[in-house]
């Protein structure tokens, strides 16, 4: 398999695509929930597909079966044309490089840029086909990363309550933290408060075992925090996917069953390790119950033979911001990537009404069986494939000739790590990162197409931690957006329309603080936009009055003219109003 995951991702944002077109087309109705009524109809039904996998499983270890696993054996609803031959293999030949698929963290080149909305501050290895029987362990081993932050999540426990729909809409996966995990006898964990980074014993050994059940019952570390005893967390290597899976308008009809998904993340490598975080790639291998040790090779040709496509900045557009992306609009916090899309096509249609955010709400819930006051987890943050620890804020804007957008707040602490600092320090944050994307994505021949990107580090910040981000298109950047004036210029290029996503990563209750958006801090009712107790001012409009204080990050938008005349040595909190450009 080859180690890389852009196709993947390329394949769950092609499918948000569809369902943005479908939105602004012919805006479906919000399917029923609960779509099959009859939960103990679909648990029997889960657990059919476990024993008769499990029977098969058995069969090939006692040499009465091929190693070719008979396709009646894997969930019906997968992609076939992505994932083919599913081969059984013994513990002692597994090869750890054919279990993943890779995407590494990489710099900005607007002559070759990648799709699919990474964060190119990370490296994400993807074990894309989890597939084992109930009561089976799965086992991780590997060593501790060189980074600044690193978790595995897995599919949860099967519970039809909650839709995950074709791996990228809805139910989030069980997650643990770097600091959680357990070393194995003779290592330590240096993602510890205070810990040696740069200890070199450092090998885990990570178990989930496959259960059905509410993922939060099953698995008491799924809740808020996502903290907890690292000796075991729970998933499911058998997944429901709602009614789209069988849906003709909407959805790709393929059936209602599917395999799970792990994934890794490394974030902010230490600048002197490879992209691999300066340890060898970890293994995965199951156990049976009855002791059997095994794994199941995929060929995912299919999956990643568009994955290494790129594409060059689009020259497109000429204008200033729309009024939803205007002076007042602050951000909005994401609870599911099919919930924000939805949103973002009910903002560019301008249908802003209580009856839009109800429909919005609606539609939600149909598809993935998601809300802000169904019981949890279906009420969390954590959504499909998105990082557990990451709060995320959205917003966009457009960016006319001759003129700079500027973003300025406060930046929270955050441990030194990328030089190879030997502590590993609590702070306000574990990370945090600011990156744009072609913002009419369902028009770019590659989609979700980064545009910029900085991470925390990379900011140039005074002495009360205040920064100053200025994006221009290159020769519109004024003379004094320098670093010595306290400015982190970034080159906007020329897509002129792109749209902001910051990750802010916290590690409760160590790397973490009281104005960080956290979802106890910030909850789903109030901080996006077709919440029921949405309040603008908690975060959406555009100033530090709301919950974050100074550390709500203010958007400003001048002619080069306009910025060049602030003179030098500028300050944040000085950089001119919006408003008072208009």
């Amino acid at each position: 398999m080859k180690q890389n995951l852009y196709k993947f991702k390329s394949v769950i944002f092609i499918l948000i695509i569809a369902c943005t077109v479908l939105l602004i087309q012919c805006v479906p109705a919000p399917p029923k929930y609960p779509f099959i009524a009859n939960y103990d109809s679909l648990n029997v039904e889960a657990k059919k597909i476990s024993d008769s996998l499990e029977w098969y499983i058995k069969e090939w270890h006692a040499g009465k079966a091929s190693e070719t696993l008979p396709l009646r054996y894997v969930p019906k609803g997968y992609d076939t044309g992505r994932y083919k031959d599913f081969r059984l293999v013994k513990f002692e030949k597994i090869n750890p490089k054919k279990q993943w698929v890779f995407r590494p963290t990489h710099s900005i080149d607007h002559s070759r840029l990648y799709g699919s909305f990474p964060d190119p501050h990370v490296s994400y290895l993807l074990a894309p086909v989890l597939l084992a029987p109930f009561g089976t362990k799965v086992y991780i081993e590997g060593d501790f990363p060189y980074c600044r932050f690193f978790n595995v999540q897995v599919s949860p426990p099967f519970d039809a309550h909650e839709y995950r729909y074709d791996k990228w809409s809805g139910k989030g996966e069980v997650s643990i933290v770097d600091a959680d995990m357990i070393p194995k006898p003779g290592s330590q964990n240096p993602f510890l408060p205070n810990a040696d980074r740069t200890v070199k014993n450092r090998a885990y050994q990570i178990v989930y075992e496959m259960a059905m059940g509410n993922p939060c019952e099953v698995d008491p570390t799924h809740r808020p925090g996502y903290r907890g005893n690292g000796k075991i967390r729970y998933g499911s290597a058998i997944q429901y996917q709602g009614p789209w899976a069988m849906n003709k308008k909407s959805g790709h009809t393929r059936g209602i069953w599917d395999f799970g998904d792990l994934w890794m993340r490394y974030y902010a490598i230490d600048k002197d390790k490879d992209v691999y975080a300066g340890v060898e790639i970890p293994k995965i291998y199951y156990e049976l119950k009855s002791g059997e040790k095994f794994f199941i090779e995929v060929n995912c040709d299919g999956m990643v033979k568009a994955s290494e496509t790129t594409m060059a900045q689009r020259h497109k557009g000429n204008a200033d911001p729309a009024p939803y992306n205007g002076a007042n609009v602050g951000w909005d916090k994401q609870f599911g990537i099919f919930l924000q899309i939805s949103t973002g096509v009910s903002h560019a249609l301008y249908k802003e009404k209580e009856s839009d955010k109800e429909y919005i709400r609606k539609l939600d819930l149909g598809v993935n069986g998601r809300g802000e006051n169904m019981p949890p987890p279906a009420c969390y943050e954590p959504h499909a494939t998105t990082c557990a620890y990451a709060a995320i804020l959205t917003s966009g804007t457009s960016i006319k000739k001759g003129k700079v957008f500027i973003i300025t707040g406060k930046l929270p602490t955050f441990p030194d790590t990328r030089n190879g600092e030997k502590v590993f320090k609590p702070a306000q944050c574990r990370y945090w990162s600011i990156t744009s994307y072609d913002a009419e994505f369902p028009f770019s021949k590659v989609k979700g197409l980064e545009q910029t990107s900085v991470m925390d580090d990379e900011l140039v910040l005074d002495k009360d931690r205040k920064y100053i981000i200025v994006y221009s298109r290159p020769e519109d950047r004024p003379i004094n957006a320098t670093k010595e004036n306290g400015v982190t210029w970034v080159d906007w290029g020329y897509t002129c329309t792109q749209s902001f996503t910051i990750r802010w990563i916290s590690v409760t209750p160590e790397w973490d603080f009281e104005k960080s958006p956290t979802e106890t801090h910030m909850p789903w009712s109030k901080s996006t936009w077709s919440g029921t107790q949405f309040a603008k001012g908690f975060i959406g409009t555009n100033d530090t009055t709301g919950y974050m204080g100074g550390y709500h990050p203010v958007k400003h938008y001048m002619t080069k003219k306009d910025f060049e005349s602030l003179g030098n040595n500028l300050d944040a909190y000085k950089i001119p109003d919006w408003r008072k450009f208009q």
